[in-house]
Protein backbone atom coordinates (compact mmCIF):
# COMPACT_ATOMS: atom_id res chain seq x y z
CA UNK A 1 0.00 0.00 0.00
CA UNK A 2 2.08 2.92 -1.22
CA UNK A 3 2.23 6.16 0.68
CA UNK A 4 -0.29 8.92 -0.01
CA UNK A 5 -0.74 9.70 -3.67
CA UNK A 6 -2.51 12.70 -5.15
CA UNK A 7 -5.96 11.50 -6.20
CA UNK A 8 -8.48 13.66 -8.03
CA UNK A 9 -11.12 10.91 -8.26
CA UNK A 10 -14.39 11.95 -6.54
CA UNK A 11 -15.74 9.63 -3.81
CA UNK A 12 -16.94 6.38 -5.36
CA UNK A 13 -18.95 3.34 -4.35
CA UNK A 14 -16.48 0.52 -5.03
CA UNK A 15 -16.77 -3.25 -5.04
CA UNK A 16 -13.39 -4.78 -4.18
CA UNK A 17 -13.05 -8.49 -5.01
CA UNK A 18 -9.80 -9.92 -3.61
CA UNK A 19 -9.25 -13.36 -2.08
CA UNK A 20 -5.96 -12.74 -0.24
CA UNK A 21 -7.03 -11.45 3.19
CA UNK A 22 -4.03 -9.24 3.97
CA UNK A 23 -4.10 -7.70 0.49
CA UNK A 24 -7.84 -7.07 0.69
CA UNK A 25 -7.55 -5.37 4.07
CA UNK A 26 -4.71 -3.12 2.95
CA UNK A 27 -6.47 -2.11 -0.27
CA UNK A 28 -9.65 -1.35 1.63
CA UNK A 29 -7.80 0.88 4.09
CA UNK A 30 -6.24 2.77 1.18
CA UNK A 31 -9.56 3.27 -0.63
CA UNK A 32 -11.47 4.32 2.47
CA UNK A 33 -8.67 6.73 3.41
CA UNK A 34 -9.32 8.42 0.06
CA UNK A 35 -13.00 8.82 0.94
CA UNK A 36 -14.43 5.97 -1.14
CA UNK A 37 -17.22 3.68 0.10
CA UNK A 38 -16.08 0.06 -0.21
CA UNK A 39 -17.77 -3.32 -0.19
CA UNK A 40 -15.17 -6.11 -0.08
CA UNK A 41 -15.72 -9.75 -1.08
CA UNK A 42 -13.30 -12.67 -1.30
CA UNK A 43 -14.48 -14.90 -4.15
CA UNK A 44 -16.01 -14.83 -7.60
CA UNK A 45 -19.59 -15.91 -6.73
CA UNK A 46 -19.77 -13.26 -3.98
CA UNK A 47 -18.59 -10.62 -6.46
CA UNK A 48 -21.28 -11.61 -8.98
CA UNK A 49 -23.97 -11.57 -6.27
CA UNK A 50 -22.88 -8.17 -4.91
CA UNK A 51 -22.83 -6.65 -8.40
CA UNK A 52 -26.35 -7.93 -9.02
CA UNK A 53 -27.70 -6.52 -5.74
CA UNK A 54 -25.96 -3.14 -5.68
CA UNK A 55 -25.12 -0.32 -8.08
CA UNK A 56 -21.36 0.36 -7.94
CA UNK A 57 -19.40 3.14 -9.60
CA UNK A 58 -16.36 0.90 -10.00
CA UNK A 59 -15.63 -2.80 -9.55
CA UNK A 60 -12.03 -3.77 -8.77
CA UNK A 61 -11.80 -7.46 -9.65
CA UNK A 62 -8.84 -9.68 -8.83
CA UNK A 63 -8.08 -11.97 -11.74
CA UNK A 64 -7.29 -15.03 -9.64
CA UNK A 65 -10.42 -15.38 -7.47
CA UNK A 66 -11.61 -18.76 -6.19
CA UNK A 67 -15.04 -20.13 -7.03
CA UNK A 68 -15.13 -18.15 -10.24
CA UNK A 69 -12.01 -16.54 -11.64
CA UNK A 70 -12.13 -12.78 -12.04
CA UNK A 71 -12.62 -12.91 -15.81
CA UNK A 72 -15.42 -15.46 -15.47
CA UNK A 73 -17.10 -13.26 -12.86
CA UNK A 74 -16.88 -10.21 -15.13
CA UNK A 75 -18.60 -12.06 -17.96
CA UNK A 76 -21.50 -12.91 -15.65
CA UNK A 77 -21.68 -9.39 -14.23
CA UNK A 78 -21.89 -7.90 -17.71
CA UNK A 79 -25.04 -9.92 -18.38
CA UNK A 80 -26.89 -8.28 -15.48
CA UNK A 81 -28.47 -4.81 -15.83
CA UNK A 82 -26.51 -3.43 -12.85
CA UNK A 83 -23.22 -4.53 -14.35
CA UNK A 84 -23.78 -3.74 -18.00
CA UNK A 85 -22.18 -0.30 -17.86
CA UNK A 86 -20.32 -0.33 -14.52
CA UNK A 87 -16.64 0.49 -14.81
CA UNK A 88 -14.71 -2.74 -14.13
CA UNK A 89 -10.95 -2.76 -13.61
CA UNK A 90 -9.07 -6.03 -13.23
CA UNK A 91 -6.40 -6.40 -10.53
CA UNK A 92 -3.42 -8.66 -11.10
CA UNK A 93 -0.10 -9.04 -9.34
CA UNK A 94 1.79 -9.75 -12.58
CA UNK A 95 0.96 -8.20 -15.93
CA UNK A 96 2.01 -11.25 -17.95
CA UNK A 97 0.85 -11.81 -21.52
CA UNK A 98 -1.59 -14.45 -20.36
CA UNK A 99 -3.05 -12.18 -17.68
CA UNK A 100 -3.37 -9.30 -20.13
CA UNK A 101 -5.18 -11.48 -22.67
CA UNK A 102 -7.62 -12.76 -20.05
CA UNK A 103 -8.38 -9.25 -18.81
CA UNK A 104 -8.80 -7.88 -22.33
CA UNK A 105 -11.11 -10.69 -23.40
CA UNK A 106 -13.66 -10.68 -20.57
CA UNK A 107 -15.33 -7.30 -21.02
CA UNK A 108 -13.41 -5.36 -18.37
CA UNK A 109 -12.51 -1.72 -18.98
CA UNK A 110 -8.88 -1.96 -17.98
CA UNK A 111 -6.25 -3.59 -15.81
CA UNK A 112 -4.33 -2.38 -12.75
CA UNK A 113 -1.19 -4.09 -11.49
CA UNK A 114 -1.02 -4.66 -7.74
CA UNK A 115 -0.39 -3.05 -5.38
CA UNK A 116 -3.42 -0.83 -5.78
CA UNK A 117 -2.42 2.83 -5.99
CA UNK A 118 -4.76 5.79 -5.84
CA UNK A 119 -2.97 7.61 -8.65
CA UNK A 120 -3.17 4.55 -10.91
CA UNK A 121 -6.86 4.13 -10.14
CA UNK A 122 -7.52 7.78 -10.93
CA UNK A 123 -5.51 7.53 -14.15
CA UNK A 124 -7.39 4.40 -15.23
CA UNK A 125 -10.69 6.18 -14.69
CA UNK A 126 -9.50 9.19 -16.71
CA UNK A 127 -7.73 7.59 -19.64
CA UNK A 128 -4.81 5.69 -18.07
CA UNK A 129 -1.01 5.83 -18.33
CA UNK A 130 1.15 4.60 -21.14
CA UNK A 131 2.96 1.29 -20.75
CA UNK A 132 6.25 3.15 -21.08
CA UNK A 133 5.40 5.34 -18.09
CA UNK A 134 4.44 2.33 -15.99
CA UNK A 135 7.62 0.48 -16.96
CA UNK A 136 9.84 3.46 -16.16
CA UNK A 137 8.20 3.85 -12.78
CA UNK A 138 8.73 0.17 -11.95
CA UNK A 139 12.42 0.36 -12.88
CA UNK A 140 12.90 3.29 -10.49
CA UNK A 141 11.35 1.53 -7.51
CA UNK A 142 13.44 1.03 -4.37
CA UNK A 143 13.67 -2.32 -2.59
CA UNK A 144 11.16 -1.27 0.07
CA UNK A 145 8.42 1.33 0.36
CA UNK A 146 8.12 2.32 4.01
CA UNK A 147 5.27 4.65 3.11
CA UNK A 148 3.05 1.61 2.61
CA UNK A 149 3.37 0.67 6.26
CA UNK A 150 3.21 4.28 7.43
CA UNK A 151 -0.19 4.72 5.76
CA UNK A 152 -1.48 1.62 7.52
CA UNK A 153 -0.18 2.78 10.90
CA UNK A 154 -1.91 6.13 10.42
CA UNK A 155 -5.24 4.47 9.63
CA UNK A 156 -5.29 1.63 12.16
CA UNK A 157 -4.72 1.27 15.92
CA UNK A 158 -1.10 0.30 16.63
CA UNK A 159 -1.96 -3.21 17.82
CA UNK A 160 -4.14 -3.84 14.76
CA UNK A 161 -1.47 -2.59 12.36
CA UNK A 162 1.16 -4.81 14.01
CA UNK A 163 -1.18 -7.81 13.85
CA UNK A 164 -1.84 -7.26 10.15
CA UNK A 165 1.87 -6.89 9.35
CA UNK A 166 2.61 -10.08 11.30
CA UNK A 167 -0.11 -11.91 9.36
CA UNK A 168 1.39 -10.67 6.12
CA UNK A 169 4.81 -12.04 7.05
CA UNK A 170 3.24 -15.39 7.95
CA UNK A 171 1.39 -15.50 4.63
CA UNK A 172 4.58 -14.79 2.70
CA UNK A 173 6.46 -17.50 4.62
CA UNK A 174 3.73 -20.03 3.80
CA UNK A 175 3.55 -19.04 0.14
CA UNK A 176 7.35 -19.24 -0.07
CA UNK A 177 7.35 -22.77 1.39
CA UNK A 178 4.59 -23.91 -0.96
CA UNK A 179 6.46 -22.39 -3.89
CA UNK A 180 9.67 -24.22 -2.98
CA UNK A 181 7.86 -27.54 -2.66
CA UNK A 182 6.08 -27.02 -5.99
CA UNK A 183 9.33 -26.24 -7.79
CA UNK A 184 10.99 -29.32 -6.30
CA UNK A 185 8.05 -31.44 -7.48
CA UNK A 186 8.09 -29.92 -10.96
CA UNK A 187 4.58 -28.50 -10.44
CA UNK A 188 4.84 -25.35 -12.55
CA UNK A 189 1.15 -24.46 -12.23
CA UNK A 190 1.24 -24.34 -8.43
CA UNK A 191 4.60 -22.58 -8.46
CA UNK A 192 3.23 -19.94 -10.82
CA UNK A 193 0.16 -19.44 -8.63
CA UNK A 194 2.35 -18.97 -5.56
CA UNK A 195 4.64 -16.52 -7.36
CA UNK A 196 1.54 -14.56 -8.35
CA UNK A 197 0.27 -14.47 -4.75
CA UNK A 198 3.68 -13.44 -3.42
CA UNK A 199 3.80 -10.59 -5.94
CA UNK A 200 0.40 -9.32 -4.86
CA UNK A 201 0.97 -9.49 -1.11
CA UNK A 202 4.53 -8.19 -1.14
CA UNK A 203 3.72 -5.20 -3.31
CA UNK A 204 0.76 -4.16 -1.19
CA UNK A 205 2.99 -4.14 1.90
CA UNK A 206 5.95 -2.31 0.44
CA UNK A 207 8.31 -5.22 -0.36
CA UNK A 208 8.99 -4.03 -3.88
CA UNK A 209 12.14 -6.02 -4.69
CA UNK A 210 10.37 -9.23 -3.68
CA UNK A 211 7.44 -8.27 -5.89
CA UNK A 212 9.72 -7.74 -8.88
CA UNK A 213 11.37 -11.13 -8.30
CA UNK A 214 7.99 -12.86 -7.98
CA UNK A 215 6.73 -11.27 -11.19
CA UNK A 216 9.84 -12.40 -13.05
CA UNK A 217 9.45 -15.96 -11.80
CA UNK A 218 5.78 -16.08 -12.75
CA UNK A 219 6.60 -14.87 -16.27
CA UNK A 220 9.38 -17.45 -16.59
CA UNK A 221 7.05 -20.24 -15.49
CA UNK A 222 4.60 -19.24 -18.24
CA UNK A 223 7.23 -19.95 -20.89
CA UNK A 224 7.07 -23.63 -21.91
CA UNK A 225 10.39 -25.39 -21.35
CA UNK A 226 12.03 -22.38 -19.67
CA UNK A 227 14.27 -23.06 -16.68
CA UNK A 228 12.97 -21.02 -13.71
CA UNK A 229 16.06 -21.70 -11.59
CA UNK A 230 17.64 -18.24 -11.80
CA UNK A 231 14.38 -16.43 -11.10
CA UNK A 232 13.54 -18.84 -8.27
CA UNK A 233 16.92 -18.16 -6.66
CA UNK A 234 16.36 -14.40 -7.00
CA UNK A 235 12.99 -14.68 -5.27
CA UNK A 236 14.44 -16.83 -2.49
CA UNK A 237 17.16 -14.24 -1.95
CA UNK A 238 14.60 -11.44 -1.68
CA UNK A 239 12.21 -13.26 0.65
CA UNK A 240 14.42 -13.17 3.76
CA UNK A 241 15.06 -9.40 3.65
CA UNK A 242 11.35 -8.80 3.02
CA UNK A 243 10.40 -10.83 6.09
CA UNK A 244 13.00 -8.93 8.14
CA UNK A 245 11.52 -5.65 6.91
CA UNK A 246 8.00 -6.69 7.92
CA UNK A 247 9.19 -7.93 11.33
CA UNK A 248 10.88 -4.56 11.95
CA UNK A 249 7.74 -2.71 10.88
CA UNK A 250 5.55 -4.81 13.18
CA UNK A 251 7.89 -4.16 16.09
CA UNK A 252 7.88 -0.42 15.37
CA UNK A 253 4.07 -0.41 15.22
CA UNK A 254 3.93 -1.96 18.68
CA UNK A 255 6.25 0.77 19.94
Amino acid sequence: MPADQTDTTPPLHILLAEDETVTRLAARVLLERAGHRVMAVEDGPAAVAAAADHAFDVILMDLGLPGLTGDEAVRLIRRHPNGATTRILMLTASATTQAHDRCAGCGADGMLTKPLRLDALSAALHGGRTQAEATAEAMAEPAFDEGSIRTMREMLPAARAAELIDRTAAVLRQHGQTLTEALQAGDRATAGAMAHKIAGVSGQYGCLALRRAARSLEAELERPGADPGRCANELAGRLGPALDFLDRCAAAARG
